[in-house]
């Protein structure tokens, strides 16, 4: 009687004390580049163009679900948190086209989940696409800013480039941007410029 008292008891201190939450990530530019230059933007508002986190429309066409940046051929892509490697594609050309469909539009790619996976209710997940042919790695895990691709332009793209993908939960897209067509402050970069460029530095 005695020993379960205490067991119970102790079982009430713990449901007691308040549960650590993890903090959500926080994300660096995905490329070390100075000369990187943001080409595209999450499309916030079908039918209108895709709109930057400013409400700027700057292109004419819907569904895009990410950042672009552009990098020439051959540059190192880098992880832009701590996670685990789940999932890579490294069979498509490295120069793609217009809806090619190969790695799923993605063309080369590599996925990385951070705190769970994209399925669990708890992560959140990059996805890194257009890579290189046959540079996508296969690590176990990855630390921030570790080495995990070369930019192309493989699968659905018309220019060398990395499309940078950020999803959290059941696999919804999301924009890393704050502003007034994205969500509420704070961004989920690790910081930014004035610019709104993306800092290297990790979390």
């Amino acid at each position: 009687m005695k020993k379960s008292y205490f067991v119970l008891s102790a079982l009430a201190l713990l449901l007691s004390l308040p549960q650590i939450v993890k903090a959500d990530p926080r994300f660096r530019r995905p490329l070390s580049i100075s000369t990187t230059t943001i080409t595209a933007f999450y499309d916030h508002q079908a039918g209108t163009g895709f709109k930057k986190y400013s409400c700027n429309t700057v292109d004419n066409y819907n569904t895009h679900t990410g950042t672009d940046f552009s990098a020439a051929i051959g540059t190192n892509i880098y992880a832009a948190a701590q996670g685990g490697l789940y999932s890579r594609y490294n069979d498509c050309a490295t120069t793609g086209y217009r809806n090619n469909p190969c790695g799923g539009h993605y063309g080369n790619h590599v996925r990385i989940d951070h705190e769970g996976n994209m399925t669990d209710g708890v992560g959140w997940v990059t996805i890194y696409a257009h890579l290189k042919r046959d540079t996508a790695v296969w690590p176990m895990s990855v630390l921030c800013g570790t080495y995990i691709g070369q930019s192309g332009s493989s699968g659905d793209s018309t220019g060398p480039h990395l499309h940078f993908e950020v999803r959290k939960y059941t696999g919804l897209n999301n924009d890393p941007y704050s502003g007034s067509c994205s969500h509420a402050a704070p961004h989920w970069w690790t910081s930014v410029n004035n610019a709104g460029m993306p800092s290297t530095q990790c979390q």
